[in-house]
């Protein structure tokens, strides 16, 4: 039977997938299911992802941004303990349901959880997701029965995803070894929660590594504040996936301009964040500083000129999950 080896990453605002070529990303939102009364044949979808949606003990759940549309209580779990939390299995058996070729699919994995998370709750999450999982998928309005078999997994603290992505290659071998012998912090903002490690020659420096809970839904908190302050109208952090990315706001069929609202938001939570990684490290000791995760290439502008050796990485959203992946390449070998 054939392996499937893939990386996901589980974020609190996005499900990242990535399998050394197709990349899948989706909200972190699951609804309840429902039969929908109407099906309209004009409708047009632009991707599988549009009708996304998934039978799991008998019960019908929809996700991402189908969950959003169509659910009547949709919900962006940001539980701290996310392997009790049902959504964080939904989620991840969506994205192998996506990446199955067969009806019994096994999957070689490797994911991440937050830094302080990962003594505490490893092992939990690596228990969960393991082992084999009975599932329909619901792809544009086909329903596709699906076993899922997850013979191997490792779950490792989310910024080393990125590391992994840049000093290893396609198969899983060290190609930049300049890299790899390097003291490098690396921030990694998500939607919940800010990431942050340091990595001395490839080796997790644990005194240095922390987490905090300024995420870019702090950023959201204040934007949506500000919406309600300036407009007296009220976003749900999932409603404002889209504003935020087009920088307004529609309200009875006009377009308003909230740009300086989301700078604001942004430049206040870049300030967070600098405090803290000035308590946490002397940037004068690490060779690089790695700035990472989508949080990171939206904060980039206002943190970058703050520290002398901190970079973006390029494709910063999918960095972890690509690193993921080549990590569980590497594994093939053990």
């Amino acid at each position: 039977m054939f392996k499937e080896v893939l990386g996901v990453d589980i974020g609190y605002g996005f499900v990242k997938g990535y399998d050394g070529q197709n990349e899948v990303v989706f909200p972190s939102v699951v609804g309840i299911g429902r039969d929908i009364s109407f099906q309209s044949q004009l409708t047009t979808y632009k991707s599988p992802l549009d009708t996304l949606a998934i039978n799991y003990n008998e019960k019908k759940y929809f996700i991402g941004d189908y969950a959003i549309r169509q659910s009547s209580i949709p919900s962006r779990s940001l539980d701290i303990k996310k392997p009790e939390d049902l959504n964080t299995l939904l989620l991840f058996l969506t994205t192998l349901g996506l990446y199955s070729s067969e009806e019994h699919q096994q999957f070689n994995v490797v994911t991440g959880l937050p830094t302080n998370h990962i003594l505490t709750y490893q092992e939990q999450l690596r228990n969960i997701l393991s082992g084999e999982h009975q599932v329909a998928m619901n792809l544009n309005g086909r329903k596709d029965e699906r076993q899922l078999a997850v013979t191997d997994m490792k779950v490792i603290p989310q910024p080393f995803g990125t590391l992994f992505n840049l000093v290893l290659d396609n198969n899983g071998a060290i190609a930049d070894h300049d890299m790899s012998n390097k003291v490098v912090g690396i921030c990694d903002i998500g939607f919940k929660t800010a990431d942050f490690v340091v990595s001395d020659s490839l080796e997790f420096v644990d005194r240095l590594s922390s987490s905090s809970v300024n995420g870019m839904v702090s950023a959201y908190d204040i934007i949506a504040s500000m919406i309600r302050s300036r407009y007296k109208i009220d976003k749900k952090d999932y409603e404002l996936d889209q504003i935020v990315k087009n920088k307004s706001i529609k309200i009875a069929g006009e377009t308003f301009d909230i740009s300086d609202i989301i700078s604001e938001a942004y430049y206040n939570l870049a300030a967070k964040i600098k405090t803290e990684l000035d308590s946490l490290w002397d940037y004068r000791e690490l060779d690089s500083i790695i700035l990472t995760g989508g949080g990171g290439e939206a904060l980039s502008e206002y943190l970058i000129p703050k520290f002398n050796n901190m970079t973006l990485v390029q494709d910063a959203q999918f960095a972890n999950v690509k690193g993921f992946w080549k990590l569980a390449k590497n594994r093939l070998g053990e």
